[in-house]
């Protein structure tokens, strides 16, 4: 049987711990191997994404890979994905050795690859209910900012998506705290609330952005769609201090889809932005050596 890597839950805790360990291990991130030579890896995105697509080619690339890439998809292809995406997955094992799958819904995805009879692994680069790359890239990145993993509290500003899933999933396993700040009209949170409480986690919901930062090591700017009113829902240096001054600016999504965060803070100190992309490098290489067991 193939190794998937699909969900944070689903990894368990050993197999985090050891992805997340051994990506902060890797003495440089650019590092080329051959690990992957004469290996096919299929990137199926089902929207645009310009930063995964360059982290996972890159990743894969520079362990002497190559790659196959079907950009934004048609209308066509999404419908036979969502019919016959568990016979697709066979006819792809006679040509691929891995399949990266981004914008596919985790859920769905995750029964119809347990029902497909391929020998290839199928990795998770990222979804609307679940994106465990970012999660546990970002906790590799915090653990060589942060002195005591035990001791880290991460804020998260606006709306959800699946790198707050995986987080919230990643406090099972990891001994984080989370806070999340979110409109209280995102029909998200119910749902939310129940997987916290499933997953019975160390994350809680607060009222306001300056509750949410107040003492953390970390703040996310989340998902905040454009044509709303902004109001309180951005990250500057007033909301900053509630922290102590000492919180790190993280995103949580795309740039065009975040929550607006002052400039100054993005090309600051306080930013982990050029840090958070080079960790998702590491562990996409972790990734696979994982998924092949090399």
């Amino acid at each position: 049987m193939p190794r998937n890597f699909l969900t944070v839950r689903e990894l368990g805790e050993h197999t985090s711990w050891l992805l997340v360990q051994q990506a902060t291990g890797i003495p440089d991130a650019k590092l080329c191997t051959n690990e992957m030579e004469d290996k096919v890896a299929f990137i199926s995105f089902a929207q645009p994404s310009l930063p995964e697509r360059l982290c996972i080619t890159a990743a894969f690339r520079q362990m002497g890979g190559a790659t196959v890439y079907e950009s934004e998809i048609s209308d066509d292809w999404r419908k036979e994905m969502r019919m016959i995406q568990t016979h697709l997955l066979s006819i792809f094992n006679c040509y691929l050795d891995c399949m990266y799958m981004f914008g596919y819904a985790i859920s769905e995805t995750e029964e119809r690859v347990e029902k497909s009879d391929v020998d290839f692994p199928v990795i998770n680069a990222g979804a609307p209910d679940a994106h465990p790359a970012h999660a546990l890239a970002d906790i590799a990145c915090i653990m060589r900012t942060e002195r005591y993993l035990d001791k880290i509290a991460l804020a998260w500003i606006g709306r959800a998506n699946g790198t707050l899933r995986s987080l919230i999933a990643a406090a099972k396993v990891f001994p984080i705290s989370l806070k999340i700040s979110m409109p209280s009209s995102d029909e998200d949170m119910a749902v939310l609330d129940r997987f916290i409480h499933e997953m019975a986690v160390d994350v809680a919901f607060v009222e306001t952005p300056a509750e949410a930062v107040n003492g953390c090591n970390a703040v996310y700017a989340g998902i905040w769609a454009g044509d709303e009113d902004e109001g309180p829902w951005h990250i500057d240096s007033a909301l900053m201090k509630n922290s102590g001054n000492h919180a790190h600016i993280m995103l949580g999504a795309r740039p065009i889809d975040a929550v607006p965060v002052e400039s100054t803070l993005l090309s600051g100190k306080a930013s982990l932005l050029p840090k958070q992309s080079e960790y998702r490098l590491r562990l996409h290489k972790r990734i696979l050596h994982w998924v092949f067991d090399v």
